[in-house]
């Protein structure tokens, strides 16, 4: 008599299970249909806080941040329009509309920072995180390394091979070492500094990280700096960082978003 009350049991305990899953799987897609629901009603905060709560549980993707970027345009906070729209252009399927936004917001602030250009290394180091990475230089350096060691042997075995073989693979074997020196470089570089937006209408750049400190420059809202993490990490409540025009500073870290 229990055994068919244990699998009714089991059934619906199966059911229960996979009902909530189902509703799991699909709830991110809901809330993001609700938050653009919102936002096309005009109802701005409320589809701010649905699109935070998929950027908090990690749901992250270009719409996401694109949408979001268009929220707090609408709402006239630029500084957080132009963050969402940086991070919505490192995503291929929304990189062109958000750098159209980008174009139009940043001639929305009221004040314009100096903008030194990159050096050559700088800019290379930067086209390589954004497009190649890292870690496929990594394994571009290892194909290559293992190519110019094959190279090499084979001129052991094979004597009739052309005498070029043999300085073929001393050129792979050195194009492998740039090569996985770069992929190392740009870890570091993408480990110790990130992009920073301020989203706050006005804010102190210090000597050092104190409010009392001698003055540097101030900055304004949607200035873009370049944060230091290794300096930064002894200072919890401040962020050591370069500016657009050159100069270097603290300023407190709750007046910037990181990217």
């Amino acid at each position: 008599m229990q055994r068919p009350r244990v699998y009714h049991l089991t059934l619906i305990l199966f059911i229960i299970l996979t009902t909530a899953v189902a509703h799991a799987q699909q709830g991110p897609q809901a809330v993001f249909d609700e938050a653009n629901n919102l936002l096309a009603q005009g109802q701005i905060n409320q589809a701010i806080s649905q699109y935070q709560q998929l950027e908090n549980q990690q749901k992250l993707a270009g719409a996401l941040f694109l949408n979001l970027g268009i929220a707090y345009q609408r709402i006239d906070s630029l500084g957080k329009a132009k963050y969402y729209y940086l991070k919505s252009a490192k995503f291929p399927e929304t990189r062109e509309q958000a750098q159209e936004a980008l174009k139009y917001v940043n001639t929305q602030f009221s004040h314009q920072s100096a903008v030194l250009p990159q050096l050559p290394w700088d800019r290379a180091t930067r086209w390589l995180q954004d497009n190649i990475g890292e870690t496929r230089l990594l394994a571009i350096g290892l194909i290559l390394f293992n190519l110019g060691i094959l190279l090499f042997i084979a001129t052991w075995f094979f004597r009739e091979l052309p005498g070029l073989i043999k300085p073929l693979s001393f050129s792979v074997l050195g194009l492998t070492v740039i090569i996985i020196a770069a992929a190392f470089y740009t870890r570091y570089v993408n480990n110790r500094y990130s992009t920073a937006v301020m989203v706050t209408q006005e804010a102190v750049v210090a000597e050092r990280p104190l409010e009392e400190a001698a003055l540097v420059s101030r900055a304004f809202e949607g200035y873009t700096f370049t944060v230091d993490h290794k300096r930064s990490k002894t200072q919890p409540k401040w962020s050591y960082v370069r500016m657009s025009n050159g100069l270097y500073g603290w300023i407190p870290s709750k007046e910037i978003l990181v990217l």
